[in-house]
């Protein structure tokens, strides 16, 4: 552990959220309630993101969950009193009446990263660490897609008992589609496969993110999404290794 690369990075990651999430809650509040959505999915695009500065400057990956917890902690005590208090940043980005909302969403994402970077960094090794951000980002970038083209163009519902009914076909295929575009562009400066590699895993955790996320209800995608890509993206990861070190 390297205390000094560690409190580096740790600041360097506060200054991460407070350069972008202030001006997206202070945006947010003085939007009418139809046009808040993007927003709203701007906090996870932003969430989503510092996967990329945690795993690549922090030392080692009990320091880095360490970090990201004393930030999300503080992050739901002022969420908690901003609330109290009802102030418009915190109460306008919300899209249930549920205090709990907010809260719920930011332990989702410690829970995340920590059972991600505890498996794919502290047990497999540090090697493996990109299988961790590839989750966390298809879940960002694939949520917000689905999300706003769903609610800005989509037509068609997924009918299927399995899907959320609110789910389009429109915006699950555009979730699918930027989910795996941001997992490539992760793999491209991150991972070890070549691009053919990239482009394979990229579409299974694309098509993954899409069809979890289409399955989760009430914001509980925040933990399914990123947890169930990583899984299925490690096997896929191996199998494509083998099959590169036969030729």
């Amino acid at each position: 552990m390297d205390l000094q690369q560690d409190l580096i990075a740790l600041a360097f990651l506060v200054g991460y959220y407070l350069a972008f999430a202030i001006p997206i809650a202070l945006l947010s509040s003085l939007l009418p309630e139809a046009k808040r959505e993007p927003t709203r999915k701007a906090y996870h695009v932003l969430a989503s993101l510092s996967i990329i500065i945690i795993i690549s400057f922090f030392s080692t990956w009990y320091s880095a969950v360490l970090s990201i917890l004393l930030i999300l902690g503080v992050a739901v005590l002022l969420v908690t009193i901003l609330e109290k208090f009802k102030a418009p940043p915190v109460i306008k980005v919300k899209r249930y009446s549920d205090k709990s909302e907010i809260p719920s969403q930011i332990g989702f994402i410690a829970i995340v990263i920590f059972v991600l970077l505890a498996l794919f960094w502290g047990i497999m090794g540090e090697e493996y660490r990109f299988l961790a951000a590839i989750g966390v980002v298809a879940w960002g970038f694939g949520d917000a897609t689905s999300a706003l083209v769903g609610k800005s163009i989509g037509r068609y519902k997924l009918e299927q008992k399995v899907f959320d009914g609110k789910k389009t076909r429109e915006g699950t295929t555009a979730g699918a589609l930027a989910a795996a575009t941001g997992v490539f562009v992760t793999l491209f400066f991150l991972g070890p496969l070549p691009i053919p590699g990239q482009i394979i895993l990229a579409i299974v955790a694309g098509i993954t993110s899409s069809i979890v996320e289409a399955s989760s209800r009430k914001g509980i995608d925040t933990l399914t999404v990123p947890l169930s890509v990583s899984l299925i993206a490690t096997p896929v990861y191996f199998l494509l290794k083998l099959i590169e070190g036969l030729f």
